[in-house]
């Protein structure tokens, strides 16, 4: 219990960062259209409840500068919702806060509201075993290097996430996630090619050390170490050809699975997590004879629909689906 509250203690403050940034970033942009008291002209109930709770008792007039720190981050979330309303606000003004973003409205909305998300989880002391804090940091700081990259660099100096989730005092028993390996995304084809696993990035996989495939009712014979988790900022031609010219063999690396899945089923501008993995051939990558069968047949008998999570000694000595619950 103690480990899962420091993690999120460690979260917190990178949250905190993350909404300061983000909430001056958006109304420096605002400002702009009406420098003198925008949106404050609005007859939005947040603002005007914001302003009741911090109004100045001889004044009777609450400061911007109060206004914004009441409001909560669900407040500029809506901002950048997907609804009429917001289309002009975005194309005029809110995009250019998000200069590295993929230049949609959904991509940064959706980034937003995962830290939203995650912040509330953290706050109602909900369960964070199903979540890898490093790559949820991972996440934010993406959300803001899109704002700004000195930000980011600032933040990686000093997030204590990192340090924190190194220290969990006890393995997970359940070190491998078997994945469903989908055809139209090539999965295991990509792995042969370039050594790696991309998904969606707001699948959340659980802190682990190992990946198994479960493709054509069996798991595949052979579970690759997980060598690094990585949430680019960008996916994009652009992007590959930068990381390609990077001296870091990390980046080299990244740019050629990037290039591979703009190539065979991941569209520019998606946003995902990319797992580099051990070979095939490496002594990292544990090996068994043959595949592990599923032999259930019929409707609802599906064994891998979501992540699915087992002990690797499990899956080593398991003759079937059955044997592993």
């Amino acid at each position: 219990m103690s480990g899962t509250l420091s993690v999120a203690s460690a979260l917190f403050e990178c949250f905190h960062h993350t909404e300061v940034l983000l909430r001056n970033s958006m109304m420096k942009r605002l400002a702009t259209i009406h420098p003198l008291d925008y949106p404050w002209q609005q007859p939005l109930d947040s603002v005007v409840k914001a302003s009741e709770r911090r109004m100045d008792e001889t004044t009777k007039v609450a400061t911007p500068d109060a206004i914004i720190s009441e409001l909560t981050l669900g407040f500029w979330t809506n901002l950048l919702e997907q609804r009429p309303a917001n289309e002009e606000l975005w194309r005029r003004h809110l995009r250019h806060v998000f200069p590295g973003s993929p230049g949609t409205r959904e991509a940064v909305h959706k980034a937003v509201t995962d830290m939203r998300n995650l912040r509330n989880r953290c706050a109602h002391q909900d369960s964070l075993l199903d979540f890898d804090p490093g790559i949820e940091l991972k996440k934010l700081l993406s959300l803001v290097e899109w704002i700004d990259p000195e930000a980011r660099s600032w933040l990686e100096g000093i997030e204590s996430v990192s340090t924190t989730a190194s220290e969990r005092p006890v393995a997970p028993a359940r070190d491998v996630v078997v994945v469903a390996a989908t055809v139209e995304k090539k999965t295991i084809e990509m792995y042969e090619r370039v050594s790696a696993y991309v998904c969606a990035n707001d699948r959340s996989i659980a802190q682990v050390t190992h990946i198994g495939f479960y493709v054509s009712k069996q798991i595949e014979p052979y579970f690759p170490q997980i060598e690094e988790r990585i949430v680019p900022a960008r996916w994009s031609s652009d992007e590959v050809k930068r990381l390609s010219g990077s001296e870091i063999a990390a980046d080299k690396r990244l740019a050629k699975v990037m290039g591979y899945g703009l190539k065979n089923g991941w569209a520019s501008g998606a946003q995902v997590q990319v797992f580099l993995l051990s070979e095939k051939k490496s002594p990292l990558t544990t090996r068994r004879s043959k595949p592990i069968v599923h032999e259930k047949s019929g409707r609802g008998s599906a064994f891998v629909k979501n992540p699915r999570y087992f002990a690797l000694s499990a899956l080593v000595a398991a003759d079937n689906t059955a044997h592993l619950g």
